[in-house]
């Protein structure tokens, strides 16, 4: 089973989208736990390969971002008051970080095409 974590932040509007779809797919996807995150050490273990989920700005479409690197030239993603690609930066220097799969939504994304578009990526991806 392929775990999916979501960050975002359920009080406020544009920072909620990657938890509703994460909802609605745990009930569509079988073979994928969806789980909130907070931040990256409140992990026990990262998983060698960490997949993620959050609302990103300056993005027009849903975009699966492979491996950090295109983070260090966008910095679109925030997770909650902390950076998103800061921390993942951060963890993949100092060696604690392997492979990464982000999917990034746009934060004023219509919710069932951000569903569909995540789902097809998720499906794509060998569930």
């Amino acid at each position: 089973m392929r775990k999916v974590f979501v960050a975002g932040n359920p009080l406020v509007k544009g920072d909620s989208l990657a938890l509703k779809i994460a909802m609605e797919l745990e009930k569509k996807l079988k073979g994928v736990r969806f789980e909130e995150l907070d931040s990256l050490a409140s992990l026990k273990k990262i998983p060698d390969e960490l997949w993620l989920i959050d609302v990103a700005k300056g993005i027009k479409k849903v975009e699966k971002i492979d491996g950090i690197e295109k983070l260090q030239e966008l910095k679109v993603v925030s997770l909650h008051d902390f950076d998103l690609a800061t921390e993942l930066l951060l963890y993949k220097k100092i060696g604690k970080l392997g492979k990464v799969r982000l999917i990034a939504i746009p934060s004023n994304y219509p919710l069932k095409k951000g569903i569909e578009e995540i789902k097809s990526i998720l499906l794509s991806e060998s569930v």
